[in-house]
């Protein structure tokens, strides 16, 4: 069973990856929280590893200097739902989402399902 602050600590370290960094150094960090099998879903991309190094370099594209900051947390068993933030690079909060993550038994990130924007009514 992984805790609330275990995932913290592992999303923060997933998080730090979509800051402005080369895709060689976005690798190197994704390997230290990335299952080999890790796969990614959100509304517009689904895949592996690839495809989540393309949604960051055009999350790069879109918000230049954009990064990730982490509102809330509720994990149980091996899953965790996290309340994101997309922060502009002058600190203005530009988008309000949510992932959903399953965690492997070695806790590495195997399944990331992201939920976004968040809208408070329909």
């Amino acid at each position: 069973m992984i805790t609330n602050q275990q995932v913290w600590k592992l999303y923060a370290q997933y998080a730090d990856a979509w800051k402005p960094n080369s895709d060689q150094e976005r690798t190197k960090m994704l390997a230290d929280v990335l299952d080999t099998d890790f796969s990614y879903q959100t509304p517009e991309f689904e895949g592996g590893l690839d495809t989540l190094l393309k949604d960051m370099a055009g999350i790069q594209e879109k918000v230049p200097g954009g990064y990730f900051e982490m509102e809330d947390v509720s994990a149980h068993h091996d899953v965790a739902l996290l309340t994101w933030l997309l922060v502009q690079a002058d600190g203005t909060v530009l988008v309000k989402g949510h992932d959903q993550i399953r965690v492997s038994p070695e806790g590495k990130i195997v399944n990331l399902i992201t939920f976004a924007p968040s809208v408070s009514k329909p």
